[in-house]
C-alpha cells in the first residue's frame, strides 16, 4: 500500500480528469445497509492503484473513510483495504493472489478489543462496460490487468469506468466462525464468484449481432413453415417470400451499438441534471434479485411522455441493470432519429398487426430470439401515450407471443416487471389536452422529440418504482395446472386456454403497474384544487386536504413504500415551485391558491395519475355523504356493487379477497379522524372535517357521471339498432349535454377510450350483448340495477340535465 500512496500523490489530479467513477448502485447510502457509526473497511478485487483510487473517489462522495487510510489498533496499523490480488507490472503471469483470511482476522482482533463493529463493504472496480459481441467484456475479473495496461484503460477508458457496491456484512456477524476456527478455507473463491456475479449482471449478454440474428430468424422453422404457407395462399414463391420477410426484419431488428449508446447516455445524464431536480428510484433491489437468479427481464412502464424512453434507461445504466431491448412504434422510424434509437437498443415494430399472420411469426419469433438468448426487453403494454394521465387498458398482443416464447418448454423463467414512470412536469400536457378537443395529433418528428427539451426550467424530479414482478410460468402454474401439456418448441400453438389466460395476465400486470404509482406534492395538490367548484382554495383548507390523503394512504400497507415523507407545508411548496397554480395574497394572513384554464387542464392530468388510489375511500365518502345517516353493512354492499366497475375502469389495485378488509379500514380511519361518527351500527356524517370529506369524495364523481352517461345511452337504445362505436359516440354525445359545472372541461369526457372500457366491462358482465350481427342488445334488468346504484350519489339536478331536461334557475336552486 506504500507504493500505491506515492503512486496516488502523482495520479491524484490526473485521475480526477480522466474517470468517472460512476457507482452502481446509483444511491448506495439508499440501498444498502451501510452504517457510518461502525468501522467501515473494504475488500475489493485488485491492489492496482487505479481500482483504489475509484473506490476511493467514490466513498468521498458518501462520507465514508479513505481507502489508502489504515485503522489504529492500541498503535498498531491495520490495512483498511484488502484485496484478492495484486497485479503484475507487465504481464498477468506477475499477478499474485492473496490469502484475504489473515487480514479479516485482524479485523475481528480490532472488533474484540475495542468493543467497535467493523463493517466490510466488497467493491469491484470495472474499467469498461461494453459486454461486445462475442464474449463477456468483465475487463479484469477473471484475471488480474498488469498495471501497464490499467495505465492505459485509466486514461482512454476511465469515463466508463464504475464502481459496484456488492453488499455489506459486519465482523461481528461471523464471531462463532472465528472463535471455533471454522472459517471458511475458500474464503477467497466465495469473493471473487460474488465479484463476478455482480459484474456479470452489470454487464449484461453480448450484445446481438444484426446479420446472426437476421439469418438465424429467417431460417427458425416456424418461420420457414409461414413461408410454405403464404405462398400456397397468394401464388408468390418461397424465394421471394424470403425476400419479403428479410425486408420486415431489416427494418425491424435493433443494431445496438454500446459506444453510441453511452456517449447518449452522457448527454441525458446532462440535459437530465439541468432540467431535474434528480429521480427516485424504488424497487430495484427486486430486479436486481431477479437478474442473478437468472430470469429473462421484461420490463413493462407506463407511457406518459417521450420521456419515458430516456428516464427508464438513465436509471438502468446508473444502477446497472442490463439494458433493454426496447419496442418502438414505426412512427419513430424516420431520420436521423430512427438510426440513433435503433443503435441505442430499439426495434420496430407495426402499431398494428391484427391479421397479417406473415408478419405476426417473424415478429414472434425475434421475440422469441430475444427471450432465448437472455436479453432484457422492454415494451408498453399500454400500446401509447396516455392523454388523459390515466393507464390505458392493456394491449395483449405481445402479452401473448412471451406467453407463447414459454410453451416452447424454455427452462429460463420470464419475468413481467411493471415499471411506474412518474413526473412532476410532462411537457406535452398541453398538446395531449388540445388532442382530447379535437385537434389532429400531429405525427412525430426530430424538432418534435426535441421539444421535450425546448426549455431548461425546473421540471422538478422524475420517480421510477420497480413493482411487484409477474412470473410466467408461476402464473400458469396457478391458473393452468397442466399448461406444459401444451408445450411446443416451434411457439405456434395457440391452446384453447390461452386468450383468456393472456387476458388475466395482462390485467394482473396492468393491476400491478398502478399498484406502484409514486405519489408527490403536484399530484396531491392537483387532487385537492380540482375538487372544489371553482378551483380556488385556502392554503390552510390545502394542507388540511394533503394531510387527510397522506393518512388514507397509511391504511393500505402496500402504499408505505411510495408514500412522501415530506411535511405537507414541504410538499405544497414543492408544488409551486412548479408554476402549475398560482398564490394570492390578500392579506390577514389569508392565501388561497387557484391555477388558470390552462393550468387546470394540466392538473387534471396529474389528479388522473393518482385517482385509482383513492377511488374505494371516495367511493365510501360518496355513499355516507349522500345518505347522511347508513348502516355500516350498508355502506359495504354498496361499495361493492360499484367499487367493481371502479376498479376495471381504473385498474385500482385492490384484490376481491382484500375488499371487505379495507372497506372496514378505510371507515374505522374515517371514525378516528373525526370525519364520521357512529351510533351502534348506524354511520353519521360529522360537522368536523366536513368540507375535507366532501372534497375527498368529488375525485369520483366525474366516473360515477359517465356511468350515468352510459346507463342513459342504454336505455335509449334500441335492440340491433347500434353497434359497439355507435354506442361509444352515443356516449360522447350525452357528454356533451352536461354543464361545464358538472364536467370542469375534464377530458376524460372527450376520451373515447374511457367508454370504450366501459363496454368492455358492460359486455364482460352481461349489461348487453353483442350478437353475431354486431348489433348490441340491451340486458334492461341490470341495466336499471345498475341506474338505481349509481343515481343516488349524484345530484337530481345532473340527473335530470342528463336526460335533456332543461331546468330553470329556480329549479337548479332548488335541487341543489
Amino acid at each position: 500500500m506504500i507504493i500505491n500512496k506515492i503512486l496516488r500523490f502523482f495520479l491524484y489530479w490526473p485521475f480526477r480528469i480522466t474517470t468517472s467513477c460512476s457507482t452502481i448502485p446509483f444511491e448506495p447510502l439508499k440501498n444498502l445497509k451501510i452504517n457510518k457509526e461502525k468501522e467501515i473497511v473494504y475488500l475489493t478485487v485488485s491492489s492496482s492503484v487505479g481500482n483504489v483510487m475509484s473506490i476511493e473517489r467514490a466513498v468521498q462522495k458518501l462520507d465514508l473513510p479513505s481507502p489508502f487510510e489504515d485503522l489504529n489498533l492500541l498503535g498498531e496499523k491495520i490495512p483498511r483495504t484488502c484485496a484478492l490480488r495484486s497485479p503484475g507490472l507487465f504481464s498477468k503471469a506477475g499477478s499474485k493472489d492473496h490469502e484475504i483470511e489473515p487480514i479479516f482476522r485482524k479485523w475481528y482482533e480490532y472488533y474484540q478489543r475495542t468493543g467497535k463493529d467493523v463493517q466490510v463493504i466488497p467493491i469491484t472496480v470495472l474499467w469498461s462496460r461494453n459486454p461486445g459481441y462475442e464474449t463477456l467484456g468483465i475487463h479484469g475479473m477473471n484475471a488480474a490487468t498488469p498495471s501497464f495496461k490499467k495505465f492505459f484503460n485509466l486514461i482512454f477508458a476511465g469515463r466508463d469506468n464504475c464502481t459496484i457496491f456488492c453488499g455489506t456484512f459486519n465482523i461481528s456477524e461471523s464471531k462463532e466462525r472465528f472463535e471455533k476456527s471454522k472459517f471458511s478455507k475458500n474464503l477467497n473463491r466465495t469473493f471473487k464468484l460474488i465479484f463476478i456475479q455482480k459484474a456479470r449482471s452489470v454487464v449484461g449478454k453480448p450484445l446481438p449481432n444484426r446479420k446472426q440474428v437476421i439469418e438465424e430468424i429467417l431460417e427458425r422453422p416456424a418461420v420457414l413453415e409461414q413461408i410454405s404457407i403464404e405462398s400456397e395462399k397468394t401464388g408468390k414463391s418461397e424465394p421471394e417470400l424470403k425476400n419479403k420477410a428479410r425486408e420486415i426484419l431489416e427494418v425491424m431488428v435493433a443494431d445496438t451499438r454500446y459506444p453510441l449508446l453511452r456517449f447518449f447516455n452522457s448527454i441525458v445524464s446532462t440535459i437530465w441534471s439541468k432540467i431535474y431536480q434528480g429521480q427516485t428510484v424504488i424497487g430495484v433491489d427486486k430486479v436486481r434479485q431477479l437478474v442473478q437468479t437468472g430470469h429473462e427481464i421484461i420490463y413493462i412502464p407506463c407511457h406518459r411522455s417521450h420521456m419515458d424512453y430516456i428516464l427508464l434507461t438513465f436509471v438502468l445504466f446508473h444502477e446497472g441493470l442490463p439494458l433493454p431491448q426496447i419496442a418502438s412504434g414505426d412512427n419513430l422510424n424516420f431520420f436521423p432519429v430512427g438510426q440513433i434509437i435503433r443503435r441505442c437498443g430499439s426495434y420496430f415494430i407495426r402499431r398494428k398487426m391484427k391479421g397479417d399472420d406473415f408478419y405476426i411469426t417473424i415478429f414472434r419469433e425475434y421475440l422469441s430470439l430475444l427471450f432465448e438468448n437472455g436479453y432484457a426487453t422492454e415494451f408498453f403494454i399500454e400500446g401509447g401515450r396516455s392523454r388523459t394521465g390515466r393507464t390505458l387498458p392493456p394491449r395483449t398482443g405481445m402479452v401473448a407471443m412471451t406467453v407463447q416464447s414459454q410453451l416452447r418448454g424454455s427452462d429460463k423463467p420470464i419475468a413481467f416487471v411493471p415499471t411506474y414512470l412518474g413526473y412532476e412536469h410532462v411537457t406535452e400536457v398541453g398538446s395531449y389536452m388540445r388532442e382530447l378537443v379535437g385537434e389532429a395529433k400531429k405525427k412525430e418528428s426530430a424538432m418534435q422529440l426535441l421539444g421535450i427539451f425546448k426549455r431548461f426550467r425546473n421540471y422538478g424530479r422524475g420517480y421510477v418504482t420497480f413493482g411487484e414482478p409477474v412470473i410466467v410460468h408461476k402464473f400458469l402454474n396457478e391458473n393452468v395446472p397442466n399448461w406444459k401439456n401444451d408445450i411446443d418448441p416451434k411457439g405456434t400453438a395457440r391452446p384453447a386456454w390461452l386468450n383468456d389466460i393472456v387476458n388475466q395476465l395482462a390485467h394482473r400486470i396492468i393491476i400491478n403497474l398502478n399498484d406502484s404509482a409514486t405519489i408527490n406534492g403536484i399530484n396531491l395538490c392537483a387532487l385537492a384544487i380540482m375538487n372544489v367548484p371553482d378551483h380556488t382554495m385556502s392554503i390552510s383548507q390545502l394542507e388540511k386536504c394533503i394531510s387527510m390523503y397522506l393518512k388514507i394512504l397509511k391504511v393500505d400497507p402496500r402504499r408505505r413504500a411510495t408514500i412522501p415523507t415530506a411535511s405537507t407545508m414541504t410538499l405544497i411548496k414543492q408544488a409551486m415551485e412548479l408554476k402549475k397554480f398560482r398564490l394570492y395574497d390578500v392579506g390577514d394572513d389569508m392565501k388561497f391558491v387557484r391555477p388558470s384554464y390552462g393550468q387546470t387542464l394540466q392538473l387534471t392530468y396529474f389528479q388522473n395519475n393518482i385517482v385509482h388510489l383513492f377511488a374505494l375511500p371516495a367511493l365510501l365518502a360518496n355513499i355516507i355523504l349522500r345518505n347522511g345517516h347508513i348502516l355500516h353493512e350498508d355502506v359495504r354492499s354498496h361499495a361493492r356493487s360499484l367499487f367493481y366497475f371502479l376498479r376495471h375502469e381504473l385498474f385500482a389495485p385492490v384484490d376481491e379477497k382484500d375488499l371487505d378488509d379495507l372497506i372496514d379500514k378505510h371507515i374505522e380511519n374515517f371514525l378516528n379522524e373525526g370525519y364520521i361518527t357512529r351510533d351502534k351500527d348506524m354511520l353519521f356524517v360529522s360537522g368536523d372535517g366536513y368540507q375535507e370529506f366532501y372534497i375527498l369524495s368529488r375525485c369520483i364523481y366525474h366516473n360515477l357521471v359517465r356511468y350515468l352517461v352510459a346507463v342513459t345511452a342504454l336505455k335509449n337504445t334500441e335492440d340491433g339498432k347500434s353497434d359497439v362505436p355507435e354506442f361509444i359516440e352515443k356516449c360522447l354525445s350525452y357528454s356533451k349535454r352536461l354543464p361545464v359545472e358538472v364536467t370542469n372541461n375534464s377530458p376524460e369526457f372527450a376520451d373515447p377510450i374511457l367508454f370504450k372500457i366501459m363496454c368492455a366491462t358492460f359486455i364482460r358482465h352481461s349489461y348487453f350483448y353483442v350478437k353475431e350481427d354486431g348489433k348490441i342488445y340491451v340486458n334492461e334488468p341490470k341495466v336499471q340495477k345498475l341506474n338505481r346504484a349509481a343515481s343516488p350519489l349524484l345530484g337530481a339536478r345532473d340527473v335530470k340535465i342528463l336526460n335533456g331536461q332543461t331546468l330553470s334557475r329556480k329549479v337548479d336552486d332548488v335541487l341543489g
